[in-house]
């Protein structure tokens, strides 16, 4: 089980986010009524566009509605984009992006959401480069799955998620390899498997969340004084992850790369 939050689409350690999100941030509570402020309202009515989106995508829909997550902004995710808090069962936004990135960040921290009731996390019983290696999964995972939900949005008219995550350079070159690989095969699971793997393609990408993951795991071990432990990846981990939202496996593994 990850403890503290699950990384996600960041490039900052999972300590500094627990530091940075202020007494500020402005959250709506499920069943999220279009109510209230500007920023409420807004949350309320892509909370609305997800889910009507996610009735063609039920597992994650599923999660969606039964843990029912605040959703939140700030405008203090010291250049965070967004992040799932597991323990308070929160999902922030940085306040100043646009509802299209919003709406594309909700589904990749709902793929996560989805992770986590599914027993999908590591624990810190891995060893240290072994837990960095699950994390890149996760992450690869949601990226991918994030886009395939994205992908049919916009096939379905609704085309503005799938845009900015698009547009966005730390995921432009997913997207792409997405994209072209459902127009070639018309797959949409040999789409997801070339998006997962399109993850590791990236040195920074893998630098970034080795900084990331490790500097949390680190801290954690601190925190508690335990016994470092050196396990592997259980290998039923991939199993378990790489799952499609009508629940049949897609191809998915290990392609981790060296920091540096």
């Amino acid at each position: 089980m990850l403890r503290m939050r699950i990384l996600s689409i960041l490039s900052v350690t999972i300590a500094a986010i627990a530091n940075m999100v202020s007494a500020d941030a402005i959250c709506i509570e499920a069943p999220y009524p279009i109510e209230g402020n500007g920023e409420q309202r807004e949350l309320a009515e892509l909370s609305r566009e997800v889910s009507s989106a996610l009735n063609r995508f039920p597992s994650i829909g599923e999660v969606f509605e039964t843990v029912a997550p605040d959703l939140c902004v700030s405008n203090q995710m010291d250049g965070a984009l967004a992040y799932l808090d597991v323990q308070n069962n929160q999902i922030f936004f940085d306040e100043d992006l646009s509802k299209a990135m919003k709406i594309g960040v909700l589904l990749h921290e709902l793929r996560h959401l989805w992770q986590f009731t599914h027993n999908v996390c590591p624990s810190d019983d891995l060893a240290m480069k072994e837990y960095a290696r699950a994390i890149f999964a996760l992450e690869a995972d949601a990226s991918a799955i994030s886009l395939l939900v994205a992908w049919d949005m916009k096939e379905s008219g609704e085309a503005a998620a799938w845009e900015a995550l698009s547009a966005w350079y730390s995921q432009s070159d997913i997207a792409s390899n997405f994209a072209a690989t459902i127009a070639e095969t018309g797959d949409p699971g040999l789409a997801v498997t070339s998006a997962f793997y399109q993850w590791y393609a990236s040195s920074i990408r893998i630098e970034n969340y080795y900084f990331s993951s490790c500097s949390d795991y680190l801290d954690r071990q601190d925190a508690s004084h335990a016994i470092p432990q050196y396990r592997l990846i259980p290998a039923e981990f991939f199993m378990r992850l790489c799952k499609l939202p009508d629940g049949a496996p897609y191809d998915c593994g290990d392609r981790t790369m060296e920091p540096g």
